[in-house]
């Protein structure tokens, strides 16, 4: 059975209804790697539907939480005076709005690219209209529980002076202080500098600190489920210390959970918009289909860390998902797979099988051909597809974009090339004249198919007793002047025989 309905199975024995929530601080750009946690959640919600229950994703924005530095992609003239601030309160790096919407809004498009459409919590707002009020209460008169929880189950010592909120200053920075005097909803503290400070915690000035805002947050929203990362499992870590302030403060239990391994970048190690070491959701999107990205999160169990590659592995994953799909429609996927397939879909449905759009071949013809029209014939005449429905022709564009993409930003070089227009420089001597001769008289009397061509060369190593590979080679280096390139059956066929001919001409009669 698969994760996500393994969960369900769970969650629907206690009850139809249920709130699912995932989150992030907008930091930065939001990347692949935090497109684990959202796409684990809405496995688990459409589960729950499809078996009868009742799942709303939330998607909680913590844009009250501050600018922790400067960060490598930020301007340090701009920003060091924000650092310590609210993210919602800060400007956007390009642009009029908000630090947290710049980030947000690019990520929230390329979410209903990948069919998800969360309610969205902003923690900053939340705090400001006093929804968090009960829960800060509740938390204010048991503080000495509160601390005792933190201490006895995270192992660590606090503060003397602590108080079980972060302070905000009379410059707007998030800060710790010297406490003077509470009565809800006023607290007063003493700054670094020495200057009184009060906050109205009602109105959201300051917020409780992050091991007391989560378990808040489950309450205030009624959380029946969340995925988090492997960093808030540690034993003593804040996941352990939030189901004790959500039982013993706020009288509610914890949510189920499951807990989500890293996706790295292969080569360099896990995805962190703070370094920089990402691919936004955006980009990823720009250059991979949709339902793929879904699919390498639905295959995998959350447990399992992903080691992502932007380059010839992004290739391969969209065969890999092809191959499932037709096995899927075939009946032949095992079980797992085939969830995970239909878990992959954008749309919350299945279709009925459409035809398979080759994506290798798809990578040869963007780069051979000008523009949609010409790709389309050209898969015609090739007898790659047929006459296409609104769904297909839809796909197949989508997929000529991302590949666009993907040549421009990701695609190592040995994948990219052009036909060249002028025949390229070739070291000629006896032995290539009779190769060039041979080829001539072969690609003269073949039908112009894919697998004709590609047969040829085999039958041109057996007659000859040489071997197809320096063909090959040398129908590379005449074409788009390197040794190695694209599938060359299908590649030639995409191309006018009267060209070839006339290339392997132009070397015989110069």
């Amino acid at each position: 059975m698969h994760w996500a309905d393994v969960v369900a199975d769970k969650l629907l024995e206690s009850g139809k209804e249920h709130v699912i929530s995932s989150g992030i601080t907008p930091s930065g750009p939001i990347h692949l790697g935090s497109m684990r946690e959202i796409l684990t959640a809405d496995a688990i919600v459409r589960s729950v539907n499809h078996k009868g229950g009742n799942a709303k994703l939330v998607y909680i924005a913590d844009n009250a939480d501050p600018l922790r530095k400067v960060y490598p992609f930020l301007d340090n003239n701009k920003y060091a005076e924000f650092v310590g601030r609210p993210l919602a309160e800060i400007p956007a790096p390009e642009g009029d709005g908000s630090y947290d919407q710049y980030f947000l809004e690019p990520f929230f498009a390329a979410l209903e690219n990948v069919g998800i459409y969360p309610e969205v919590v902003d923690n900053y707002q939340y705090y400001k209209d006093g929804k968090f009020n009960s829960c800060i209460k509740s938390i204010m008169e048991n503080s000495s529980i509160a601390r005792e929880i933190l201490e006895t189950v995270s192992g660590r010592q606090l503060p003397k002076n602590w108080f079980p909120w972060t302070f905000k200053n009379d410059n707007g920075v998030l800060c710790n202080g010297n406490l003077i005097n509470y009565k809800w909803p006023y607290v007063t503290f003493e700054n670094e500098d020495g200057k009184e400070v009060i906050n109205d915690l009602s109105r959201g000035e300051g917020k409780l600190p992050w091991r007391l805002d989560w378990p808040s947050k489950w309450k205030i929203l009624g959380v029946t489920f969340e995925a988090f990362g492997k960093d808030h499992a540690t034993k003593g870590g804040s996941f352990d210390t939030g189901k004790r302030i959500i039982r013993d403060i706020l009288n509610r239990n914890e949510p189920h959970h499951i807990v989500y391994e890293w996706i790295n970048l292969k080569g360099h190690g896990a995805m962190h918009s703070s370094t920089g070491l990402a691919i936004s959701a955006e980009e990823m999107l720009r250059m991979a289909p949709p339902e793929v990205i879904r699919w390498l999160i639905m295959q995998p169990q959350p447990n399992r860390h992903i080691d992502f590659d932007p380059g010839l592995g992004l290739l391969n994953s969209v065969d890999k998902y092809d191959r499932l799909e037709q096995d899927y429609y075939k009946q032949d996927a095992e079980e797992n797979s085939a969830r995970a397939f239909e878990l992959s879909q954008v749309k919350n449905e299945i279709r009925e099988k459409s035809q398979t759009l080759p994506y290798r071949h798809l990578v040869t013809l963007v780069q051979s051909k000008n523009g949609d029209d010409e790709i389309i014939e050209t898969l015609k005449r090739t007898g790659e597809i047929q006459n296409l429905s609104d769904y297909e022709s839809g796909k197949l564009h989508s997929r000529i974009k991302c590949i666009k993409r993907w040549l421009n930003t990701q695609a190592p070089d040995n994948i990219k090339f052009k036909i060249q227009e002028m025949p390229p420089d070739l070291e000629i001597d006896d032995n290539i004249v009779k190769k060039l001769n041979e080829l001539k008289n072969k690609m003269n009397s073949i039908d112009w198919s894919p697998e004709s061509i590609h047969d040829s060369f085999y039958e041109l190593q057996e007659k000859n007793n040489t071997p197809a590979k320096e063909y090959f080679k040398i129908m590379y280096q005449i074409i788009i002047g390197k040794e190695r390139g694209p599938r060359l059956g299908f590649f030639l066929a995409t191309i006018e025989k009267d060209f070839v001919i006339n290339r392997l001409d132009n070397y015989l009669n110069p």
